[in-house]
């Protein structure tokens, strides 16, 4: 997989570049907005980490205007720890907030994280088609729509497949793009995506396990 980083800071380019290698990860970096010629191109990489702070150059002002264009996962990463530019980060379209100084199994465990995500845009459970990317779960001619919290709780649970996943688990993996959420609000998420998926007559991929928590059932 590809990841690209664009970053100002040769020092820690070079120290990022290195821990994504020793995962096996291909990496290109960007020391300045102008060396990219056209941003489109940015969609050739599987993940793009993003500064904010850039020289002469905004990083959430490139956010906003590559965001509908670019269809991978952004990663911003950056020494602003105010709650305003995370939000606006957020709002703008990032997949994650990542504040320096960072750890570094942490940045690789989320950056993990997004590429699962990434990678599982579609996927088939008995007669029914969940698209990760429109949201729409469809049975033959029939489909129903997931909000982005709702699609992201299915996915979480399809890439944790045979894992049994606590309402405090599944919180905490989805709470770092959304505000005020709680356990009570997870339970409500399950409740309306076994909502949908039965009004249109389609398999419940989701079991509960009493107690524990939740799991992507055997097929």
């Amino acid at each position: 997989m590809n990841i690209c980083i664009i970053e100002d800071n040769l020092t820690l380019v070079e120290s990022l570049k290195d821990l994504l290698e020793s995962e096996g990860y291909e990496v290109d970096y960007f020391l300045d907005l102008r060396e990219i010629d056209d941003y489109l191109t940015l969609n050739k990489y599987d993940l793009i980490i993003l500064d904010l702070m850039l020289g002469d150059f905004d990083g959430l002002d490139f956010l906003k205007t590559i965001r509908n264009e670019i269809k991978r996962p952004i990663v911003i990463l950056t020494a602003k720890n105010g709650k305003e530019d995370e939000l606006r980060g957020l709002r703008l379209g990032a997949d994650d907030y990542i504040k320096k100084p960072f750890d570094p199994d942490i940045l690789l465990a989320r950056i993990k994280s997004k590429l699962r995500l990434n990678e599982n845009i579609e996927i088939s459970y008995k007669d029914t088609t969940f698209d990760f990317e429109t949201g729409f779960v469809k049975k033959n001619e029939s489909k129903a729509y997931f909000t982005n919290q709702e699609k992201k709780i299915l996915n979480i649970l399809y890439i944790n497949k045979g894992k049994v996943l606590s309402k405090e688990s599944l919180l905490s993996m989805v709470s770092e793009k959304f505000d005020s959420i709680s356990e009570k609000t997870i339970v409500t998420h399950i409740y309306n995506i076994r909502k949908k998926i039965l009004e249109i007559g389609a398999a419940d991929p989701i079991e509960n396990i009493w107690k524990e928590g939740y799991k992507w059932k055997n097929e």
